[in-house]
């Protein structure tokens, strides 16, 4: 008999790259909503947090998430929770990662073009009513002083409720990228147990970086960055699975459908109990085809 996974023969794994839409929608391990396009994707984001905050806030419980810069725009969710005067005493975010100065000492500086603290800064706290009771002190980013302290933090009290994940151009959540080819570490365990730490940023991902960021300013892009490591976020009580460019339409087969590798972080995440997967149109489509059209935004 031949052995199955994810409802697929075993003699088309490897066959993941030209799964149909339909076949994506049939076989995904996961849970998947596919929406028209980027700003739909925002909205039910910012749909799945409220609902999540309103859940917490009839039992006075605390509400801990995972955010990352770039799959997601917060406008919406900070116009949501405005309108809806939804609470947020009893919220904590947890940011996947954050740009590091040329020395890997200290984090950018706030004026940074590619700077996540400015981003937040002007897409989510600047929008929010401060009568809803958040501050910028439970906005919490990694850094090289306090990565230690982070991942205790999420780790005690075994993940946040809710972490939101897009994949790179390397196959990375966050800015785990594969190990290199000649790293004598580079096997999946050692990826699966990375937590919070400075890392060297991959040439594919300053590439990608540059082509969503800076407009092509390679020189631009830092080398180095504060992030959260495979641990932090596989200990995610709930995991939302975003894609939303036309190349995520073969990353997301790779990481969803290929083998759970170390030269795919993302792939990590099929061993996870709780995930949904969010994506545009765009990354539905069966990689290979011509592009419905591709977004200047996001990453």
């Amino acid at each position: 008999m031949v052995e199955e996974r994810h409802g697929l023969p075993r003699d088309r794994i490897m066959k993941w790259y030209r799964l149909s839409r339909k076949q994506f929608e049939a076989h995904c391990p996961f849970s998947l909503q596919i929406v028209p396009d980027w700003e739909a994707l925002n909205r039910v984001a910012a749909e799945t947090v409220v609902d999540l905050l309103r859940r917490h806030n009839e039992t006075s419980a605390e509400t801990t998430l995972i955010l990352p810069v770039g799959p997601l725009r917060y406008e919406p969710l900070a116009e949501l929770v405005n309108r809806e005067r939804v609470s947020l005493d009893l919220l904590t975010v947890f940011m996947m990662d954050e740009f590091l100065d040329d020395p890997g000492e200290s984090l950018v500086a706030a004026d940074h073009p590619l700077s996540f603290r400015r981003f937040m800064q002007e897409t989510f706290l600047d929008r929010l009513d401060p009568a809803l009771g958040f501050s910028a002190a439970r906005l919490v980013f990694p850094a090289p002083d306090n990565a230690g302290e982070v991942s205790r933090r999420i780790l005690e009290r075994r993940g946040v409720d809710l972490c939101f994940a897009g994949i790179g151009i390397s196959g990375h959540v966050a800015f785990n990228d594969p190990p290199e080819p000649d790293d004598a570490k580079a096997d999946l365990d050692t990826v699966r147990s990375s937590t919070a730490r400075a890392v060297m940023l991959s040439r594919e991902t300053r590439t990608q970086l540059a082509i969503g960021g800076t407009h092509g300013d390679w020189s631009a892009v830092p080398t180095r960055a504060a992030t959260l490591g495979m641990k932090e976020i596989l200990a995610s009580i709930r995991i939302c699975l975003l894609g939303m460019r036309s190349w995520h339409a073969g990353m997301l087969r790779r990481a969803l459908f290929g083998p759970v590798a170390s030269d795919c972080p993302a792939s990590l995440l099929q061993e996870h109990p709780n995930v949904d997967v969010l994506v545009t149109e765009l990354a539905a489509q069966e990689p290979g085809r011509k592009p419905l059209l591709d977004l200047g935004d996001g990453s």
